[in-house]
């Protein structure tokens, strides 16, 4: 305790010796550090102190790549104060770092001045500063945290609970996953699957104004409907020869049969006549489409219903 206070006692002595007085013309210069000793990195607030009579005029220097001397200058700032009589009190605070660890000196800063309508520049310097900058890896709080390596752990000092308490809840994991994804999905209808995508064609022509995309997207989802529903393979029959192939169908009634026949023809004329329809045959797509799949998606129970 009594080496605590006798070294804030000798670093307040040390601090209070930096503080030096240039007084010349009416014009005080000081310096001072808030402290002789600091860490690579921290940073010092490093003061000069200009206590100058009414009408004079100061100017501090310009540290070139903001360094005084070894010192890198992180941060500055400037205040000015009234005094009594007119005088005025520049106060430009400076912090300061260093990152080797070392003795170093803050060096003298000259300070200018001159009365008003004087044409010459006088000039005062402050004094110069010493300062160490200690290793922070070598101080003592850091070396605390450092500790002997260990060897190699004993089947004692092994968890055991803890290991077979993890591995169970390991096991576990993977069997819930794997009945999760060994339970079977519900599968989509046909029916289900083209209203979808047919939704999703409507948003997507909202989205673009493609016409001819549009009416290719919907007569494709048609007529992949009707090859699930009745097993047909015809992806690359025309319109002519997959009606053909549903001419004896006794799934479709007449009336579907002249819908979708309606339907597929108009598309083809938009896709490879360049036919340009008007804005209410284009929402007739979608309504002719749905009602299509909507009116037919009875089939396929009646298929699998006559099978059983």
């Amino acid at each position: 305790m009594k080496n605590k206070i006798l070294i804030i006692a000798l670093g307040v002595v040390l601090v209070a010796a930096t503080a030096f007085a240039a007084a010349k013309d009416g014009v005080t210069v000081r310096a001072l550090v808030d402290r002789k000793a600091a860490l690579t990195g921290d940073r010092i607030k490093y003061t000069i102190t200009v206590t100058a009579k009414k009408g004079y005029e100061v100017q501090f220097p310009v540290f070139a790549d903001y360094k005084i001397g070894y010192f890198e200058i992180k941060d500055s700032a400037s205040a000015t104060k009234k005094g009594l009589f007119g005088s005025r009190t520049f106060s430009n605070p400076y912090f300061i770092s260093a990152y080797s660890p070392g003795k170093y000196i803050i060096p003298e800063i000259e300070i200018k001045y001159k009365a008003k309508g004087d044409k010459d520049w006088s000039t005062a310097k402050t004094a110069a500063i010493p300062v160490v900058i200690e290793n922070i890896l070598l101080q003592e709080d850091g070396i605390k945290d450092i500790k002997d390596v260990k060897g190699p752990m004993s089947f004692r000092e092994i968890n055991w609970a803890l290991i077979i308490i993890a591995a169970v809840a390991v096991v576990v994991m993977v069997l819930i996953i794997y009945w999760v994804r060994r339970k079977p999905r519900p599968v989509k209808l046909p029916h289900e699957t083209a209203l979808e995508e047919l939704e999703t064609i409507k948003a997507e022509y909202l989205r673009a104004g493609d016409v001819k995309e549009y009416y290719s997207s919907a007569s494709d989802c048609i007529r992949r409907y009707i090859e699930r529903v009745f097993r047909l393979k015809a992806p690359e029959m025309t319109t002519e020869e997959f009606l053909n192939s549903l001419k004896d169908s006794s799934g479709l009634s007449l009336e579907h049969k002249d819908l979708l026949k309606g339907f597929l023809s108009a598309s083809d004329l938009v896709k490879f006549a360049k036919y340009a329809p008007a804005r209410e045959e284009i929402e007739a797509v979608f309504i002719t489409a749905k009602k299509f799949v909507e009116e037919t998606k009875d089939v396929l129970s009646k298929k699998d219903e006559g099978k059983a």
